[in-house]
């Protein structure tokens, strides 16, 4: 069983993450952040720290967080934005597997003044994906067998260079949660069972 396979299952706040992690992994201990806590600003403070640092390291940990599938940002004209792909995009109630991440933030979780006696390093983000554990259950129907997701700061705002290296990059999603925690659980030598729940943009919702 894909439960089986994690020590943990970490999904955003909302109820359609807490619910895909539910199905995806059943049996497996069940945690939910919110967005700010998904997104520490401050090295080795905060839940998610404690969360993952908790894990026994080559641990593999179910995540699952909001996506949202790209389309042209307001005020850009359509060379400069990520190009529309409606009709490639998941279906309604499709989860998306993630294989891999390009950050595209200046700053990340390990930004910032260090503990003393904390060695200062950053760690490798290769092999960190196992999108093989992220497997289709009854009620949970999986988009691909893994797409590359942008990690930006605003997931329904993206700014002129995000949305240009989102174009020139090839990625199809972004996230404002992913990378954060993927980058928390490479320091403390975990894996990542990662899974979207794609989101309409915000301005479709207005």
């Amino acid at each position: 069983m894909a439960g089986a396979s994690v020590a943990l299952v970490l999904t955003a706040g909302d109820a359609a993450s807490r619910r895909a992690g539910a199905l995806l992994f059943p049996g497996a201990p069940l945690e939910s952040l919110d967005r700010r806590a998904l997104r520490p600003s401050v090295p080795f403070e905060g839940p998610l720290f404690g969360l993952f640092s908790a894990q026994p390291s080559g641990a593999c940990v179910g995540l699952v967080v909001p996506v949202v599938w790209v389309r042209p940002p307001r005020g850009l004209s359509a060379d400069e934005a990520a190009p529309a792909a409606d009709e490639s995009a998941p279906a309604a109630g499709e989860l998306v597997v993630i294989a891999d991440h390009v950050g595209l933030e200046p700053r990340g979780p390990l930004t910032g003044r260090w503990p003393a006696g904390v060695p200062r390093d950053f760690p490798s983000m290769t092999g960190i994906y196992q999108p093989r554990v992220v497997r289709p259950r009854e009620g949970a129907r999986v988009y691909s067998c893994g797409v590359v997701a942008a990690g930006v700061a605003d997931a329904h705002r993206l700014t002129r260079f995000e949305a240009r290296a989102v174009r020139e990059g090839g990625c199809s999603i972004v996230s404002d949660s992913l990378v954060p925690a993927a980058i928390v659980a490479a320091y403390y030598g975990l894996r990542l069972a990662a899974c979207g729940v794609p989101q309409a943009p915000r301005s479709d919702r207005e």
